[in-house]
């Protein structure tokens, strides 16, 4: 494989094209085969699993209140997608190291480690008396804590929550992109339980699994974990035979042992035009991810490096513009932007758009 073919064989792992996706694949076959999916834009996200099941952002939904997925701050700081069966073993990997990283801008807002048990015991009583609660509900269950309406104080106190482990986003908020908290002792009855080492095996064993061909250096970014542990689980993997490592453009890489073969399968429907939401896992999967998106057009897609991430249109396996909907009730459904020296097919796009999770 040379570099020209990683942004395809990185489109068949994920599911968005190709042979390698099952024949049937669910919410929660998703989340687990991608390890956890980026959803600080949950809107977003749940089209980019509509996009992998074939299915709509409503099925989504329904799969989400069933209980097999979570929401929560898993890894950099961020809030992901888990299968609420895994939350257990990567809060394990990752929690406590958040925890520390934050210590500091706990201490400036004010949330102290008795404050933080005395939240714990108000949501508790609060969740397992009315059931889950939206953000604000739960804000108001701290009252008692006189712990003020600061943004820092409300970020803190949920977030350490969630670190620990004691609670987690579950059912989804009736028509609105957003989710209730739930006790995870209480939603999630039957965790997988995996020391450290187990875990972070199985995080990488999916990673490459799901996003390869990938790079040490991308793992350790994704992941927001030191990279010798992450090297060291790669190697693990690789000498149990369930990845392999190829050289390309002279670096090593890791990926399935059958994507190569995927790749020659479909190398053509990876051409096709795809219209993914900001946050998808194509672009934020990566440290280096020059293989779909031109270093040159980066700025276009996350303007003024604020984390913000427009949506993108793919075609021949390269980010070529981003796009919005319209908001004309007739007329065009897409407003695209064309990256300086790329040639857009508009009228595919909008074929596509006719039958996209994100219109329908």
């Amino acid at each position: 494989m040379d570099s020209h073919q990683v942004s395809a064989a990185r489109l068949i792992a994920q599911g968005l094209a190709g042979s390698s996706r099952p024949t049937t694949t669910t919410t929660l076959s998703v989340v687990s085969h991608l390890g956890c999916v980026q959803a600080q834009a949950l809107g977003g996200a749940l089209v980019s699993i509509a996009l992998r099941t074939g299915t709509s952002v409503t099925a989504v939904r329904e799969a989400m209140n069933a209980g097999d997925i979570v929401r929560t701050w898993t890894q950099r700081g961020t809030i992901h997608l888990v299968a609420a069966e895994d939350l257990g073993w990567v809060l394990k990997l990752t929690g406590q190291r958040t925890l520390k990283a934050v210590a500091k801008r706990r201490e400036v807002f004010g949330v102290t480690d008795a404050m933080v048990d005395s939240a714990a015991r108000l949501a508790e009583e609060a969740i397992r008396a009315r059931g889950p609660l939206t953000r604000q509900e739960l804000l108001e269950a701290f009252e008692p804590l006189q712990a003020g309406r600061e943004y820092g104080h409300e970020r803190y106190l949920i977030t350490t929550l969630a670190l620990r482990n004691i609670i987690a986003q579950g059912p989804m908020v009736e028509d609105k992109d957003d989710m209730k908290y739930v006790l995870t002792a209480d939603w999630i009855p039957n965790p997988v339980d995996l020391d450290a080492e187990a875990a972070l095996h199985e995080w990488m064993r999916r990673y490459v699994l799901s996003h390869g061909p990938v790079t040490v250096d991308d793992a350790a970014r994704w992941t927001g974990l030191p990279k010798t542990p992450v090297r060291q689980a790669l190697a693990a993997a690789v000498s149990e035979a369930e990845i392999v490592k190829v050289s390309i453009d002279d670096q090593d890489h890791y990926q399935s042992p059958d994507l190569a073969d995927h790749v020659h399968e479909s190398r053509e429907q990876a051409n096709e035009l795809l219209l993914l939401p900001g946050f998808d896992e194509i672009i934020l999967g990566y440290k280096d991810r020059s293989a779909t998106l031109d270093p040159a057009h980066e700025k276009l897609v996350v303007p003024g490096g604020n984390g913000m991430f427009k949506n993108t249109l793919i075609h021949d396996t390269r980010a070529r513009a981003t796009w919005k909907r319209s908001p004309r009730k007739t007329g065009p459904r897409l407003i695209i932007e064309p990256f300086d020296d790329e040639a857009v097919d508009i009228a595919r796009a909008e074929v596509v758009a006719a039958s996209h999770p994100a219109f329908v």
